[in-house]
């Protein structure tokens, strides 16, 4: 029979609460880890975004990516 503790089901779990907790006690898992890339691209985001806002004095379309969003802001810009 295969092995069912506590802290096997707490460290199979995707409960953020787990995380915090195992975290500290030193079982991180790295899948429930923020990733730094991709903070670091929403934040690039935002700021497109603001700038976006500043420019044309309307909000950007959430769907645009930052490609989209740099694309229109040059158009706007000239």
């Amino acid at each position: 029979m295969k092995k069912s503790t506590y802290m096997d089901r707490a460290m199979r779990a995707k409960d953020p609460r787990f995380a915090a907790i195992l975290g500290k006690l030193g079982y991180e898992r790295t899948d429930l880890r923020a990733d730094d890339a991709a903070e670091a691209e929403a934040k690039e985001l935002a700021q497109l975004r603001d700038r976006y806002q500043e420019i044309v004095g309307k909000r950007a379309y959430h769907g645009w990516n930052a490609d989209t969003l740099r694309e229109k802001i040059a158009e706007a810009a000239e």
